[in-house]
């Protein structure tokens, strides 16, 4: 089977989707729905269609590499030539765009399944390349991953709504984290065959044994972006709240940006009590850090499935979580975790108060995050379902 995926490059979400196949003896391609971005460093198993001018950065092993556009020039790595190459394709009309180079790929390589790997790039993406073969030959089977805020964010955003219904009306088999997703993609006028895969990035290698006791741990992990839809600073300042009860805790700020780094320096002054801020930790790493930590908080005003929860959850980190995610088809709030309005430092306050009082609550919920991860994330079980999906995608709507 050819599978080629269109997806952002870069993205160790892409990378663990991905590697879910590379026993598998498919022939697997990658185009990616971003320009001027490196691929994964992760990455294996692939022939990677990158875009000419993208290629400055340096190959990973383990991959094939090809050039849809200018194929004869990719042995050029010259930054310099490169441009002077772009500037004089730019001014003779020889440039192509990415749905054109996508368009002409699909025709050169026939896959028996294109998987788009989000919506507002790579689903766009397809879309506008099948609307340039429409009537040259048969498209094939088209099978979508909804990823994060896809759907719950950018789908009510009026520029937004209509590309959305355009990738929908074209999509033979939805992906999606959770049965809110399914109902927002039928809202939106989607019809056929929706799949329920929890995690973007498959499953979860499970730890042998029990987590260990979380009341035990002094670490506090928070998710530190703060942008249009993330509340990082909403996080910090109800953290900051219950300054009485950090002093025997590290408290870790990981995925942050400038505006948090900046309110962790406040932070700081007003308590007196370090931030500990994390640059590029990768998904072993992040899995660690939950091993060590008492609580995980992640704050969002839309958001999907949260793998900051998951990780949270398979590791016995207890996990508060913003209401406005998928958390509530996988936490008992008060139970399992929390689940918290994300503008709100209030409320968010007393969930941590309460987390970081109640041994005997964070101990309970990781032994029960821990058996629900098992039975419904497990990487093999997964595996065998995407697997599976594929080839009942191919067979069932292939003409």
């Amino acid at each position: 089977m050819r599978i080629l995926f269109v997806a952002m490059p870069f993205s160790i979400h892409t990378v663990r989707w991905i590697s879910q196949m590379n026993d598998t003896g498919w022939d697997l391609h990658l185009f990616p729905s971003m320009k001027f971005q490196p691929l994964h460093a992760e990455m294996r198993g692939v022939v990677y269609h990158e875009n000419f001018y993208d290629n400055l950065y340096e190959r990973v092993p383990g991959n094939t590499y090809s050039s849809p556009h200018m194929p004869y020039l990719s042995f050029v790595r010259n930054g310099l030539l490169k441009k002077i190459i772009r500037k004089f394709a730019n001014t003779t009309g020889m440039d192509k765009s990415p749905a054109d180079e996508l368009a002409e790929l699909i025709k050169k390589i026939r896959p028996d399944i294109i998987h788009s790997l989000e919506t507002q790039h790579a689903g766009y993406l397809v879309a506008q390349a099948k609307k340039k073969v429409a009537g040259k030959f048969p498209f094939p089977v088209w099978v979508h991953s909804n990823w994060g805020i896809d759907l719950h964010f950018f789908g009510r955003l009026q520029k937004h709504i209509p590309l959305i219904r355009e990738v929908l009306a074209g999509v033979n088999i939805l992906l999606v984290e959770g049965k809110r997703d399914e109902m927002l993609a039928r809202e939106l006028g989607y019809q056929s065959k929706v799949q329920v895969f929890p995690s973007v990035g498959g499953g979860f290698h499970i730890p042998d044994g029990k987590p260990g006791k979380t009341s035990l741990r002094k670490k506090i992990l928070v998710k530190g972006t703060q942008d249009i839809v993330r509340r990082g600073v909403v996080a910090l300042r109800a953290l900051e709240r219950c300054a009485d009860l950090l002093d025997e805790y590290e408290i870790i700020l990981y995925s942050s940006n400038e505006i948090t780094r900046a309110v962790a320096e406040l932070f700081t002054g007003h308590t007196g009590k370090q931030i500990t801020i994390l640059e590029g930790v990768d998904h072993a790493g992040m899995l660690q850090l939950n091993a060590e930590a008492r609580i995980n908080i992640c704050v969002n005003i839309s958001d999907g499935l949260p793998n900051a929860m998951l990780e949270a959850m398979l590791m016995g980190a207890f996990p508060i979580q913003s209401d406005t995610s998928l958390a509530n088809e996988w936490i008992r709030s008060g139970e399992t975790g929390m689940l918290v309005p994300p503008e709100d430092p209030d409320v968010i306050e007393r969930a941590i108060r309460e987390a970081l009082l109640n041994d005997e609550l964070v101990d309970r919920a990781a032994v029960a995050n821990r058996i629900q991860i098992s039975e419904q994330l497990e990487y093999e079980h997964i595996k065998t379902s995407v697997t599976d999906m594929y080839r009942n995608a191919a067979k069932a709507f292939s003409s």
